[in-house]
């Protein structure tokens, strides 16, 4: 036995119900939107209802006539609303009525997806784009009908709320991830799972090497594990990068070949903690945000997964045919917020800044300096800007404020690390830049001030 696809039963009778109790309206329009009609005219008149309503009328045969006076297929409204009206002779069903023209809202949506996949197996895309879009369009089905109440009472709620208050009290609620930065960790209070925490700046402001140093923590010192999206780096370069900072060693001594009978057992150590790292890199240019999602829901399904980095937002390659760059860039950044509450992962994305900071006395980063879109501002839970002054002698020195710009569920603030440029990872301070007198010193400032941060 088949289900069709189509009932223009219920629509009518669900029509027929806000025409005969107009205070069901609420209810009803909470649960079936106007794309949900398989019919036009049907569609039509439900949208009709809707300009009604926001306009303050009653809804009726008369006042949908007003209305619009003409559905699709050109008949009169005020006639075709008569017509159903009469026809219904009771809205005591109408919760069955909006339920079966959802239901078939959704078995339609189903058959469309099908479809595309079908279509796209037979276009002449690479393999890997295919299984993407099938993907997608599958993930684009999952809310569709989840089944989930719409609201909650508060007397649902608490209970949760406070054995969460409890666990934190009694110290054993989970904690967020640290950074390897506790100056950073202090003001941010770790990263949360769910959480979009942007790191953004300005080209050579370390904001690379703050993404990829946080994942490298988490992955050889907490021993979790981590996918880094590079479009960038390759691959080679990124775990160079990380032989060097974890290693201690001078990165310019790994490219250049040049290394030291010194560096070789810092080199053996760092290979060592990295072989057993569940680290995971993937440096293809051009990746979509469809192809995104689905190697990093491989990933979490594979290989378990704590932290994702993105570097950068602005190489992922756009699907907008040529719209609105903020807008494109601008659904790109809602698209991974939705990823880390999907994975219930932080999600650390690395962004620019536009050059509005250069024209301040104090050169100081905002989070509205973020380049191509506000909507990334809007998106993050989390913003963190590294900011190195090199007009002053500290900055000169490689002195970074972390400034965090946006933190919901805490203070914003900043503190100062060191970035110790040929091991390309920054070190702690205990709080505060060195003074002048010490700068001018000479004093090495990661032996001076350094925690183990970074080590």
């Amino acid at each position: 036995m088949s289900r069709d696809l189509f009932n223009i039963e219920a629509e009518h009778g669900l029509l027929g119900a806000i025409l005969l109790d107009n205070s069901l309206f609420d209810q009803i329009t909470s649960k079936v939107s106007v794309s949900d009609f398989s019919d036009l005219v049907n569609a039509a008149l439900y949208q009709t209802m809707l300009d009604c309503h926001a306009a303050n009328q009653p809804i009726d045969v008369i006042t949908l006539g007003d209305q619009r006076k003409r559905l699709p297929n050109g008949d009169s409204t005020l006639a075709y609303a008569a017509e159903i009206s009469s026809s219904v002779p009771s809205a005591a069903s109408w919760a069955t009525y909006a339920r079966v023209v959802r239901e078939r809202a959704v078995l339609r949506k189903v058959v469309e997806a099908a479809e595309t996949i079908q279509q796209s197996a037979s276009d002449d895309l690479p393999l890997a784009d295919i299984i993407a879009g099938a993907q997608q369009a599958m993930a684009d089905l999952r809310d569709l009908d989840d089944g989930e109440q719409d609201y909650y009472s508060v007397k649902e709620i608490l209970p949760g709320v406070i054995d969460t208050i409890d666990a934190k009290f009694t110290g054993t609620a989970p904690k967020g991830l640290t950074t390897g930065l506790p100056d950073l960790d202090a003001i941010i209070k770790g990263l949360r799972p769910g959480n979009m925490i942007v790191v953004a700046g300005l080209t050579g402001s370390g904001k690379t090497i703050l993404g990829l140093q946080i994942a490298q923590h988490i992955t050889c010192q907490l021993g979790l594990s981590g996918l880094v999206f590079s479009m960038e780096m390759t691959k080679e370069e990124l775990v160079t990068r990380g032989l060097a900072s974890m290693g201690g060693v001078d990165l310019s001594r790994l490219d250049e070949g040049s290394v030291t009978d010194d560096d070789w057992p810092r080199i053996t150590s760092a290979v060592n903690r990295m072989m057993d790292a569940k680290l995971y890199v993937n440096d293809q240019a051009g990746m979509t945000m469809a192809r995104i999602r689905s190697i990093a829901r491989y990933c979490q399904r594979k290989d378990g997964l704590s932290v994702l980095v993105v570097d950068y937002i602005t190489l992922i390659a756009m699907g907008g045919g040529g719209q609105n760059r903020t807008l494109e860039v601008g659904k790109v950044s809602t698209a991974l917020k939705n990823l880390a509450k999907e994975l219930m992962v932080p999600v650390i994305v690395l962004a620019q800044l536009n050059r509005g900071p250069t024209n301040r006395p104090d050169k100081k980063p905002r989070p509205s300096d973020i380049r191509d879109s506000g909507q990334i501002e809007q998106d993050a839970d989390v913003v963190i800007m590294p900011h190195c002054d090199l007009e002053s002698e500290a900055g000169r020195n490689g002195v970074t404020e972390l400034i965090v710009g946006k933190v919901r569920h805490a203070k914003v603030g900043s503190c100062f690390v060191q970035k110790e440029g040929k091991f390309v990872r920054f070190v702690g301070f205990g709080g505060k830049p060195p003074s002048n007198d010490e700068v001018e010193m000479g004093r090495p400032y990661a032996s001076q001030y350094k925690r183990g941060a970074g080590q």
